[in-house]
């Protein structure tokens, strides 16, 4: 049996990721987005930016 041209194995792997992909979007909007959480890994990079150099922008001139 074939389920839009695709056999019913395809058809059930074609379903599940489009399940976990509407998972994994909805994870992200609630959590990151919504709640703001942070990614694991953000923290990290904040605390980097305080060592870096301050960024000059065009025009100006470094004393």
């Amino acid at each position: 049996m074939t389920v839009f041209g695709m056999p019913e194995s395809m058809f059930l792997i074609f379903v599940a990721t489009i399940i976990a992909g509407n998972l994994g979007a909805l994870h992200y909007v609630i959590v990151h987005v919504l709640l703001g959480k942070p990614f694991g890994d953000e923290d990290d990079v904040e605390e980097t930016e305080d060592e870096a150099e301050p960024v000059i922008e065009a025009g100006e001139v470094n004393d």
